[in-house]
């Protein structure tokens, strides 16, 4: 019973080690900019995490990557934490009773939270107050924000499913 607790708070710490290294990156200015648009890490990763893990773990981490995301965004504070929370928990629950985790599936995962984000943003930041030529916004900032994310998403998705598959062989031995 010692030993199951300590590596799941090994594999935890692993867990929140790298959500503050890609943090980290996301936030380094001029990092992994292409176009004038950095891919989000930490959102991908964290579905991954759910995806795996469960909708307690996962929801866990998308509440301390959108808290991380709210500190360095512009938009109102809570909102990333409350969407990624919920997002976490939803494909959680939704691998749990529907779908098995697999690169596809986190592609889409992924992909579907980027896309409602940036419309969310998209409208409450900039059609609702009447600007000018915001279609500018969406489609070279927002676009390739969303493709640049779902361009570093398999790789997220595979760096969860090493850490996951180790840890579940070390506890099954």
């Amino acid at each position: 019973m010692i030993r199951e607790t300590k590596l799941r708070i090994q594999k935890m710490s692993i867990y929140g080690a790298f959500l503050l290294l890609f943090y980290v990156l996301q936030t380094t200015p001029g990092f992994l900019t292409f176009w004038g648009a950095k891919p989000l890490l930490v959102l991908p990763f964290v579905i991954c995490i759910a995806m795996m893990d469960g909708e307690l773990v996962g929801g866990l981490f998308g509440l301390a990557a959108g808290v991380l995301c709210d500190t360095s965004g512009i938009t109102l504070f809570g909102i990333n934490s409350l969407l990624y929370m919920a997002a976490c928990v939803a494909v959680g629950l939704l691998v749990i009773y529907y779908m098995q985790p697999s690169r596809l599936n986190s592609l889409i995962f992924t992909g579907t939270t980027m896309v409602l984000r940036q419309l969310f943003e998209y409208f409450f930041y900039y059609v609702m107050w009447g600007y000018e030529d915001i279609s500018i916004i969406l489609l070279r900032h927002m676009l390739p924000t969303v493709l640049l994310t779902l361009a570093v998403t398999p790789l997220m998705y595979e760096l969860v499913r090493l850490i996951y598959a180790y840890y579940r062989r070390k506890l099954h031995d």
